[in-house]
């Protein structure tokens, strides 16, 4: 996959993450996010800590949404080019030590 392609994904889940929280918030039911003691809303989506009580019925709780999820999705962008990242130097370690195992012929 391209760098491109990474990141687009990365945002599309970020977004979808911050939709999904967002439509559990509307219909009242954001608890059933609790596992135990943890609350997977703050899990999943960090910057949901800024949402406002009027944050779909005030110009200024709309913004502040809107600036939530953009992080969100900035967020999770960031996390799959850390692991692209990772895996490619990853996969460059593994191509390395393949090449350097004594007694194996080339």
């Amino acid at each position: 996959m391209t760098t491109r392609h990474v990141l687009l994904a990365g945002g599309i889940v970020g977004l979808i993450v911050s939709g999904v929280v967002l439509a559990l918030l509307w219909f009242g039911v954001a608890g059933v996010l609790g596992v135990g003691r943890i609350d997977l809303m703050y899990v999943l989506w960090p910057s949901s800590i800024m949402l406002v009580m009027g944050w779909h019925s005030t110009i200024r709780g709309v913004m502040i949404t809107i600036s939530s999820v953009a992080i969100n999705c900035l967020l999770y962008m960031a996390i799959a080019y850390a692991l692209l990242t990772l895996l490619r130097v990853a996969r460059a370690l593994l191509k390395a030590t393949a090449l350097t195992i004594p007694g194996q012929s080339a």
